[in-house]
C-alpha cells in the first residue's frame, strides 16, 4: 500500500545481553510521557526493550542502554494531527510494519503496548497467540459521537473489539478502565497503576523542613500542563487577585501564544500582571530543579471530558508536586475525594470557581507551622505510596509471571 520509510534508531544496547526481549509500542513520542518512560527504565532492568515510536516532537530524554525506533518522517505533533486522511492512514500502515518487521526480527517475548495504536499495531503483528502483548491505555478516546471516516475511530473500534485478547489491560484511574472495559464487554478488572513520579524525580540536599519554611515564606503558586480554556489557568490568574496576601503565580506549560496574550491582559487587568509568570513547555527532567522552590501546586482540571472528570491518579503533575513536598489544590470531585481520602496534602476547590480556589490557597498558606506539616506529608507520600516504582511493582510482577523471568 505504501512505500516504508527506513525508520531513525536514537540509541541501542552498548552489548548484547542474555535477556529476555521486550518490545514496547506506542503511537507517540515516549519522551514526552514521563509515566511511560518511567516504566520503560524499569522494564529495562530486567529485559533487553526495544521501544517503536512514531517520529514526531524532538526527543528530549536519555534513554541509555535502550533501542527506541522511531518510524516515519519527522513532523511535529500539530503537523502530524493536521495531516490529510491518506498521509495519516500511510503513516500508520508503515508504522506497523515497522511493527511487524520488529515482532519478527526480535522475536520478543512479550509485547507492551501503549495507547489503542500501539495495541492493534501489536496484535496485528504477532505470529503467534501465546505472545502476551499487554495494553496500556492512558487516555479515553472518544467513545461516541466520533467520525466514521476517521483513523482515530477506526482504532478504537478496533481496540476495543480485540481488548480481550490482551494479556493484562493497565490503566491510570479506576473509572476510566471501568468505562472503557464496559465497552470492551471485558469482565476482567484491569490493573491500575497511577502516572506517579520516579523516586529520582526530586531530591534535595536541603533540609525539607527548611525548605518548606523557605517555600512558605515566599508564597508562589506552580500551575504545570497545557494551558487552555478548560485547564484551570484563567481561573487560577483570578484567584490569585482574590488572595488577601500577596502571592505569585507561575504558569508552565505547551500554550498559544493567543493564550498567554489573554493570560496576561486579564492579569492587568486584575492588577496582578507582576506576580504572574508565564513559560512555556519546560522538559520533565528540568521541573524539579527550576521550581522546588515554589510554595502550593495546582491542578485544576475543568470536567469537560471523561478524560478530565476522571483524572484524579491519571495526572503526572499532581504527584511531580508531591514528590516536591508541595501541598496541592486539586477539582472537588469524588474521583478526587476517593483517591486521595487521607491525605492532608491534598486540598479541595472548585475548579470553575476563583473564589473556592482563593480560599484554599488561603487555607494552605494561613499556618506555617501546618504549611510544613503539609509539605512534609507530601514528600512522605510520594516515597511510601505515590512513586511510580511502587504502582509499577504489581504489573512488573505479572511481566515477570508471564515470561519466567526472575
Amino acid at each position: 500500500m505504501a512505500t516504508l520509510s527506513a525508520p531513525q534508531i536514537d540509541a541501542a544496547p552498548a552489548q548484547a545481553i542474555a535477556r529476555q526481549r521486550l518490545l514496547v509500542v506506542i503511537y507517540a513520542n515516549p519522551d514526552y510521557y514521563p509515566p511511560t518512560y518511567n516504566a520503560v527504565k524499569i522494564l529495562g532492568r530486567h529485559f533487553q526493550v526495544t521501544v517503536i515510536a512514531r517520529n514526531m516532537d524532538r526527543p528530549c530524554c536519555e534513554w541509555g542502554e535502550i533501542e527506541v525506533i522511531r518510524t516515519g518522517e519527522y513532523a511535529s505533533a500539530v503537523d502530524k494531527e493536521t495531516a490529510s486522511p491518506l498521509t495519516k492512514l500511510t503513516e500508520y500502515w508503515n508504522f506497523c510494519a515497522t511493527v511487524r518487521r520488529a515482532v519478527a526480527e526480535r522475536e520478543p517475548h512479550v509485547v507492551y503496548a501503549y495507547d489503542a495504536h500501539g495495541f492493534v499495531s501489536a496484535l496485528r503483528a504477532r505470529r503467534r497467540r501465546s505472545l502476551p502483548v499487554i495494553f496500556h491505555l492512558h487516555e479515553l478516546p472518544a467513545l461516541k459521537n466520533a467520525s466514521a471516516y476517521s483513523l482515530q475511530s477506526w482504532i478504537t473500534k478496533l481496540a476495543l473489539h480485540q481488548t480481550r485478547a490482551a494479556a493484562l489491560v493497565v490503566l491510570p484511574e479506576p473509572n476510566r478502565a471501568k468505562i472503557w472495559l464496559q465497552a470492551a464487554h471485558d469482565t476482567r478488572q484491569a490493573m491500575i497503576v497511577p502516572n506517579c513520579s520516579s523516586l529520582d524525580f526530586f531530591s534535595s540536599s536541603s533540609d525539607l523542613n527548611e525548605l518548606a519554611r523557605i517555600r512558605f515564606a515566599c508564597r508562589r503558586l506552580l500551575c504545570i500542563g497545557w494551558m487552555g480554556e478548560s485547564n484551570g489557568q484563567r481561573e487560577a490568574v483570578r484567584a490569585v487577585a482574590m488572595v488577601r496576601t500577596n502571592v505569585g503565580l507561575i504558569l508552565v506549560g505547551p500554550h498559544a501564544s493567543e493564550f498567554e496574550n489573554e493570560l496576561n491582559d486579564l492579569a492587568q487587568n486584575l492588577g496582578v500582571q507582576s506576580r504572574v509568570s508565564i513559560e512555556q513547555w519546560v522538559p520533565h527532567s528540568e521541573l524539579a530543579s527550576r521550581f522546588s522552590g515554589c510554595a502550593v501546586g495546582l491542578s485544576l482540571y475543568r470536567p469537560v471530558s471523561q478524560n478530565w472528570e476522571f483524572n484524579s491518579s491519571a495526572t503526572n503533575k499532581v504527584f511531580e508536586y508531591s514528590a516536591l513536598g508541595l501541598p496541592v489544590v486539586v477539582p472537588d470531585r469524588n474521583s478526587y475525594r476517593e483517591f486521595f481520602a487521607g491525605d492532608e496534602w491534598v486540598v479541595y476547590a472548585n475548579p470553575e470557581d476563583p473564589a473556592s480556589i482563593a480560599r484554599a490557597i488561603e487555607f494552605v498558606l494561613a499556618d506555617r507551622d501546618r504549611y510544613v506539616a503539609m509539605s512534609l506529608a507530601a514528600r512522605r507520600a510520594h516515597e511510601e505510596k505515590y512513586n511510580y516504582e511502587h504502582v509499577f511493582a504489581p504489573a512488573l510482577e505479572r511481566i515477570l509471571a508471564m515470561t519466567q523471568v526472575g
